[in-house]
């Protein structure tokens, strides 16, 4: 004990436990997530946080200003129509369903299988639109075509369905703008970057004039299965259906001359999901279809009416 101007105060050791008082009333006891609840609550999505994060100031007048708070991202808006209407930003395609896509051919859409069907019945889908000059010019629809594997959906928790989203759309007439090559996604680690662009829906028409902006982003890979691409890329709603792409080289030439880089799909961005990891914990990813070398020869089948007509690098 220490006597100090009539006040005692006590020591403890670090071997010592604190004591806490008894809540005062239920609202009390059932206000405070502790430590084990906090763990076992999901993170916030984007949205939510940045509300919470916005706030209220007072003033000595007794008026009152509210806040909002915006978080940075990873995304780059393209709105300059000398990048929008170029090569690659000007294979990214939109929807009349609020999705994206990619030109993969002259008169081919790749995009989600979900933008186009529900697993049991077709949504209406009435154009798509892609960036041709400066401004969206509607393209009407001969087909589309999509894999038993995203139709029949298996009445499961662990359905593989989501392996197979994705889907192929068919013009009625070719663009002219240059489209971007199917590739099969790489098994090992040497691609460093993966990168997508589409419409996002809280960025593409930031001048409410109808003009449209093409959204770009790019990020590393967190994690691969055989058939999905987990990653963090920063996407909002109706960027769903892009074309996920990355650069690879072609093979040498005869003379031994290293092979050109080029830009190919070898993905379609599915959307956010929560993936349950193998101790059974529930983790966000933004989710990616890869493109394997049996969904490569699928999707050139249904362009080409054969699939010996697709190089693959």
């Amino acid at each position: 004990m220490i006597k100090c101007a009539n006040t005692f105060y006590q020591i403890y050791s670090a071997e010592n436990s604190p004591t806490f008082s008894e809540p005062k009333s239920d609202e009390d006891a059932g206000g405070f997530c502790g430590i084990e609840c906090q763990s076992n609550l999901p993170p916030l999505d984007r949205n939510e946080l940045e509300q919470r994060l916005g706030y209220e100031t007072m003033y000595e007048n007794g008026t009152r200003t509210h806040t909002d708070v915006t978080l940075r991202d990873g995304r780059f808006v393209i709105s300059d129509s000398h990048f929008i209407t170029n090569y690659p930003f000007s294979t990214a395609v939109r929807l009349s369903t609020g999705c994206s896509g990619v030109l993969v051919s002259p008169k081919h859409v790749l995009t989600a299988a979900h933008c186009l069907h529900n697993g049991r019945d077709y949504l209406d889908v009435d154009s798509a639109y892609d960036t041709f000059m400066e401004f969206l010019v509607p393209v009407s629809l001969q087909r589309n075509q999509n894999p038993q594997g995203w139709i029949f959906k298996v009445s499961s928790a662990k359905s593989l369905s989501s392996d197979y989203d994705y889907a192929l759309l068919e013009l009625k007439r070719p663009v002219k703008q240059k489209h971007m090559e199917l590739g099969v996604a790489p098994d090992d680690k040497s691609v460093a970057l993966i990168h997508f662009s589409g419409f996002d829906a809280d960025k593409s028409h930031l001048d409410g004039r109808g003009k449209e902006k093409v959204v770009y982003r790019f990020c590393s890979v967190a994690k691969e299965s055989d058939d999905l691409i987990y990653q963090h890329c920063d996407a909002q709603t109706g960027a769903t259906g892009a074309g996920v792409y990355v650069r690879l080289r072609q093979e040498a030439g005869q003379e031994g001359d290293k092979g050109k880089w080029q830009r190919r799909v070898i993905g379609v961005y599915s959307g956010h999901h929560w993936v349950e990891a193998a101790d059974g914990e529930q983790k966000e990813f933004n989710v990616a279809v890869r493109i394997t070398p049996t969904k490569f020869a699928q999707i050139c089948h249904w362009i080409h009416g054969d699939p010996r007509r697709c190089t693959k690098i």
